[in-house]
């Protein structure tokens, strides 16, 4: 049986470490389907492009075979997607590269619709540009990724939206030579945001021994451990359950998007895997139930939420209320906004 040639796209430029973890999840997919699928040989060849050059180069297949990328519908057309969320969502989780004169009126910004007012920056034909385009929002964009930050401490737009899984190691790569650039502490923006697979057309036993090495993973548990060993610490750093997060539906997602397979999709309000937070067994998800029973799983009413050590849990949401002594356990508070 001869090995499966798998050709991926290099890095945007030598600073751009964003694709690590997918390359990770890639491999790990490969590994578990060796014993059924045979060997495999992963190659990089093409520095990445735009997102339509890179389309036209997957589907013909030739130098590029498998890509991993945000979706949108024209790829999930054009090419043979895998629709499963390989980094659970977590690019969805937008915090904000700002300049640091402009800290002051980013916390005044109190709603979704204020922070429209704003120009965000983006870069051309990136699946975030379009969605938050369709949304209404301002978007400048730019050619190129590493110009998106010169941009932004020059003024050519107000905020820089980046994922969770991106936003830290780009800043920690370049606060030194752009010392105006920071992270801003207090918003994020919830945009959901799936990244798949994606194989090209002529290759249809490529992308079935992927689906098949990606739900190996999901069974075995490996999916969540590699996610949280390449995302835990800027999970941590993020802070999101102490920020004001915009919530908005994603206009560009097709029907087949799995929204409803709660199991793919990273959860805030979810201990981490080793967490000693939560003793009570259904303690988390009953009090989630309820949220989600309440306010819709599309919605995010919440300002901020904590782990804590106190002897009762108090959750409270327009007028629900639930109250219940639990002595000397940890427990989550839950403020709403």
């Amino acid at each position: 049986m001869a090995a499966d040639v798998v050709r991926i796209f290099k890095p945007h430029s030598e600073l751009d470490q964003r694709h690590g973890y997918n390359n990770a999840i890639l491999s790990t997919a490969l590994d578990k389907t060796v014993v059924t699928h045979g060997d495999y040989e992963l190659a990089t060849t093409l520095r990445g492009s735009q997102r339509d050059r890179a389309l036209i180069e997957l589907i013909d297949g030739r130098l590029v075979n498998t890509h991993m990328v945000p979706t949108r519908r024209e790829w999930e057309s054009k090419t043979l997607p895998i629709r499963i969320p390989i980094a659970k969502g977590l690019l969805g989780y937008r915090l904000f590269l700002i300049k640091r004169q402009d800290l002051d009126r980013f916390a005044d910004i109190r709603s979704l619709q204020e922070l429209k007012m704003l120009k965000a920056g983006l870069r051309q034909q990136w699946s975030t540009a379009l969605a938050m385009q369709a949304l209404g929002c301002e978007v400048i964009t730019g050619s190129s990724y590493e110009g998106l930050f010169q941009m932004l401490v020059h003024g050519r737009f107000d905020y820089l939206p980046r994922g969770v899984n991106e936003i830290f190691s780009e800043y920690d790569r370049r606060h030194q030579d752009l010392p105006d650039m920071v992270i801003e502490p207090r918003k994020a923006l919830y945009l959901p945001m799936p990244t798949y697979i994606f194989v090209s057309p002529q290759y249809p036993e490529l992308a079935e021994r992927l689906e098949a090495g990606l739900h190996k993973m999901i069974h075995d548990g490996s999916l969540d451990k590699l996610f949280w060993k390449y995302h835990r610490e800027s999970i941590q750093r993020s802070e999101l359950t102490r920020r004001q997060i915009f919530t908005t539906e994603n206009p560009l997602l097709s029907p087949e998007t799995p929204l409803d397979q709660k199991e793919l999709w990273f959860d805030p309000l979810a201990p981490p895997p080793g967490s000693h937070n939560c003793t009570v067994p259904g303690l988390y998800a009953a009090v989630s139930e309820a949220l989600l029973r309440r306010v819709g799983a599309s919605r995010w009413p919440f300002r901020h939420l904590r782990w804590v050590d106190a002897p009762s849990i108090a959750l409270a949401q327009w007028g629900m209320s639930l109250k219940r002594p639990i002595s000397g356990l940890l427990i989550l508070q839950v403020v709403s906004r």
